[in-house]
């Protein structure tokens, strides 16, 4: 089993921020839910570095150590992973109040992603991560975030093989107004693929209750 990409993370301007009900209106991860507007415009800066990350406390878990890891040491067939560009982004405000950056709880963005896959034959074992940070908005200085992330791994123009919603929380507390979060969607078990036409599709669900 091998492991690959290292771990960035960025900072979430907020400046014009809109969206739809309990975030923004994202399209589907292959068809599974989520609307289809665009997200707002946020401009992230420059990256941090490893040891930013291992010194971010909580996160420098299971799911950190993966994205750390070097990503040329995969060997063997290992689906891609792709975060579509429109499901980057989350943003949730307060009730009746979607779109007015005034009332913004928090802003997400995921910004990096790994994998590792193990083959055992007639089955193919995957394990998908997923980090990024999340950033308070005007009403969410010390706010708990609940983050929606839809994983999906399918075929090339063809079935679903695998989809899940994961709710992963972060706690934004004073004075960064900040937090990282990462989640590791571990042994996912499918059919070894007799082509190398797989695809691993990652993204904030905005259509997630």
């Amino acid at each position: 089993m091998r492991s690959l990409a290292v771990l960035g993370l960025m900072s979430i301007g907020l400046a014009g921020c809109s969206g739809g009900a309990g975030g923004l209106s994202m399209p589907s991860l292959g068809g599974l839910g989520g609307g289809s507007s665009k997200p707002a415009e946020v401009k992230p800066l420059p990256t941090s570095t490893a040891a930013d990350v291992a010194n971010a406390g909580s996160i420098a878990d299971q799911a950190t150590q993966l994205m750390l890891s070097n990503p040329k040491k995969l060997t063997g067939y290992c689906p891609p992973v792709e975060v579509l560009g429109d499901t980057t982004f989350y943003q949730k405000f307060e009730r009746k109040h979607d779109g007015d950056s005034r009332y913004l709880i928090y802003q997400g963005v995921i910004n990096q992603t790994a994998r590792e896959c193990t083959n055992l034959g007639a089955e193919m074992y995957i394990k998908v991560g997923i980090a990024g940070r999340v950033l308070a908005g005007p009403k969410g200085e010390t706010a708990k975030a609940v983050l929606p992330i839809r994983v999906v791994i399918r075929e090339v123009d063809g079935d679903v093989l695998y989809s899940k919603l994961h709710k992963v929380p972060a706690q934004i507390t004073p004075p960064d107004r900040s937090a990282l979060f990462a989640k590791i969607d571990d042994a996912i078990p499918i059919p070894t693929p007799e082509k190398q036409n797989l695809k691993i599709l990652v993204g904030f669900d905005g259509g997630a209750k």
